[in-house]
């Protein structure tokens, strides 16, 4: 009785395998084995007949062996995903933590022993609770104020060159660093949007000390966002800005990076993981746009923009879209052997030449009030 237990069910199978010419097809159907199989072994226990335990567990393991269930391989395919979207997530906000970062711990800036300034050392103390490192140059008293800011991971001593410039025109200067900077306070690096409290703190500092003298910001990448951010604030107190190579927004400088650094794919799948995670590291990321900002300097102030023709970080077309944004009233200028903020190394004449006509500008605005 048990062979016919078993041989019943084979025989149906076979029967169901046979095309309409009657003639077996030589292929066999694994998933179809192993419900015949189980119901045998169903019956089988069902009657008590005899049967060796050892045998049939056997059988139960082969059988999951050779026909793993779907559920099983889906539960597998959706744990792979999710680690792969893990790891791509939490590498995406590493980078983003370390953009927005301070690069290195806070270090001494001494006083610049040069020939043609007389420094000395500041701190100036933030709304917001920041300690700022600043050197200031005592000018002519015809002369415009000049505050100078410099770009990302560096500090003021990185604006030496254009000071010494400015200096020869009898200007006063204050070389700011900025938060998370050099000898200023701070941790978060947030491209210059949170740096425009350090832009107007300056601002009202030199307003004392120079009174009645018209001040000028040269700001340097990040130093021109932060100087954009702050001009909603400052309002007409400023009589000029210079911005050398500004940025478009921060989404397309995050772009400019892992573009110029990642192959193409990877690159775009580094750029969105970023982008998921700003939230985190960069809540005001919408905010983070000197191409918006721009549009608060009050219509009668000059604006001069230098952008280098070699430039990757910040590309020209970003400091084209800044002019245009201010309904051309800018004035853009394209050093065409220059690379990111290396416009008075590229060409020092032609410099020197755009300072010196902004500064006319200036003085001449000033004598007509």
């Amino acid at each position: 009785m048990r062979g016919e237990m078993i041989a019943a069910p084979m025989a149906q199978f076979t029967r169901s395998k046979r095309n309409s010419s009657n003639r077996f097809r030589p292929q066999l159907d694994i998933m179809e084995i192993a419900r015949v199989s189980f119901r045998s072994l169903n019956r089988l226990r069902m009657m008590k007949l005899p049967w060796n335990r050892s045998r049939t567990e056997t059988l139960d393991e082969d059988i999951a062996t050779i026909a793993p269930p779907k559920r099983k391989r889906r539960v597998r395919l959706l744990v792979s995903v999710l680690i792969v979207l893990i790891c791509w997530l939490g590498v995406s906000l590493f980078v983003a933590y370390k953009l927005t970062s301070r690069r290195v711990p806070m270090f001494r800036e001494p006083v610049p022993d040069v020939a043609w300034g007389n420094f000395e050392t500041l701190r100036l103390e933030t709304a917001d609770g920041h300690s700022l490192g600043a050197w200031f140059h005592q000018g002519k008293a015809d002369a415009p104020a000049v505050l100078l800011l410099h770009g990302n991971g560096g500090s003021r001593k990185n604006m030496l060159n254009r000071a010494k410039l400015l200096s020869e025109h009898g200007c006063s200067l204050l070389l700011l660093t900025l938060r998370a900077h050099g000898d200023s306070t701070g941790e978060y690096n947030d491209i210059g949007y949170g740096a425009r409290v350090d832009v107007i703190t300056a601002v009202n500092w030199m307003e004392k000390r120079c009174p009645g003298r018209p001040i000028v910001i040269l700001g340097s990448s990040l130093g021109s966002a932060a100087a954009l951010f702050a001009s909603r604030d400052l309002g007409d107190r400023i009589a000029a800005y210079i911005l050398e190579s500004p940025y478009r927004d921060l989404k397309t400088a995050v772009w400019n990076r892992v573009n110029g650094a990642l192959p193409p794919g990877l690159s775009t799948l580094a750029y969105y993981g970023m982008i998921i995670v700003s939230p985190l590291v960069a809540p005001h990321l919408d905010e983070i746009s000197p191409v918006d900002a721009i549009a608060n300097v009050p219509a009668s102030t000059p604006v001069l923009i230098l952008a280098g023709a070699l430039d990757r970080v910040a590309l020209p077309g970003e400091a084209e879209a800044l002019r245009q944004r201010t309904n051309d009233r800018a004035q853009l200028e394209l050093f065409e052997a220059a690379d990111h903020v290396r416009m008075l190394d590229a060409d020092p004449a032609r410099y020197r030449q755009l300072m010196q006509s902004m500064l006319d500008r200036v003085r001449k605005r000033d004598t007509a009030k």
